[in-house]
Formats: structure tokens, sequence, C-alpha cells
């Protein structure tokens, strides 16, 4: 059983504020166990050459930006090759020739996000879901296990309610198959068009 829950976060230096997101979404989770968030050291700081914060996390969440930068790929191989599960996220933005690349050949199912505030959600269910999955492992309490479950219920029907409202935008039916009728042309043979009342002809 873990005393403290270990995350580490592969991100490049142009996703600041998305680091600053993780934090905020491990902190608000619903547990009564402690976490430590690791980083990819930023330019200047020294690496670890054994990755070792990475070979002994529970959680392994990639980001990536516009563009992949070292050790973000030593990292990655880290964790494939410690058993971890890998989260990966990727920021609709331009990339790089390298960063296409890697987004090609990194073979991890890549989740697409916009914003900031669009990756939120999206951890919280990547983390939710892979503690439901054993609880036990991580220290979770019976408390914890209800409100991790209760969160993971909201999270599936806010999820369910934006891809309803994608589905659907206001004002559809413009873009569809239709049929304009036009009087005089169209109208069969000893049809009358009907206009509304008080209208001038």
């Amino acid at each position: 059983m873990a005393n403290r829950l270990r995350i580490f976060i592969s991100a490049g230096p142009d996703l600041e504020i998305e680091r600053e997101v993780v934090g905020k979404v491990i902190a608000t989770l619903p547990v009564s166990i402690g976490w430590t968030i690791k980083y990819t050291p930023t330019p200047g700081h020294a690496t670890d050459p054994e990755m070792a914060e990475v070979a002994n996390c529970h959680f392994y969440v990639l980001l990536l930006g516009g563009d992949i930068t070292a050790p973000m790929g030593s990292e990655l191989w880290v964790a494939r090759h410690t058993g971890k599960n890998i989260r990966a996220f990727v920021k609709d933005v331009p990339h790089t020739p390298a960063a296409r690349v890697f987004i090609r050949e990194a073979r991890v199912a890549w989740e697409e996000f916009d914003k900031p505030d669009d990756l939120k959600p999206l951890l919280q269910k990547a983390v939710v879901a892979q503690i439901l999955e054993r609880p036990e492992a991580y220290g979770m309490t019976v408390v914890d296990w209800e409100a991790l479950s209760a969160l993971s219920a909201d999270l599936e029907e806010a999820a369910s309610t934006q891809k309803k409202a994608e589905a659907s935008p206001a004002g559809r039916g413009a873009g569809e198959d239709a049929v304009i009728v036009a009087p005089g042309r169209d109208l069969p043979s000893g049809g009358v068009l009907v206009e509304k009342p008080g209208r001038e002809s």
C-alpha cells in the first residue's frame, strides 16, 4: 500500500500553464492520501540519468505541446519499460517536424486538448480511472472510493453532455439536405401558394 501517491509528468517548457493545471487537478482529488508530483526538468536543471522518479511513480502522464524536448523521449522509454500505464495528451497547436514524428511513432493513445482548462477533466478522468481499477493498491479508504466513484460518474455525465452539445449545435439544419420551394415554379398543377394573413402581394 502506498504512503504517498507519486505522479510523473513528462512535459516541455512550453506547457508551463498546463503544469500548473496538473498540480491543481491532483490537489483537488477527493482522497485522504498525499501526493508527490514530479515533472520533466526545465532547461538549466539537472536531469537524473537513471530516471528514478519515472521508474518509481504510480502514474505517468505525457503532455506534448508544440515541440518535443529532451529528456521527454527517454522518460517515455523508462515509463514503458517499467510497466507504467501511460496517459498521453497532445495540445492542438502547430507542431514542429520533430513533434509530428514523435506523435506518430510514440505508440501511445493520444487524447487531444485545445486549452489548459480542457486538460483538467481529461486528466481527472484518467487518474481516477486508474485508482478505481485497484483502489487497495493505492491505499484508498471506503470513503475515498465512494468519493472517486461519484467524481467519475460526474465526469462521464459531463463528457456525455458535451458530446451531445457538439453533435447538435445551435442553428443546425441550414447545412443539411433540404428542399427550397420556388413560388410559381415548384407548385403542383392546380396548387395554391398560401401566404400569411396581412401580407401584401
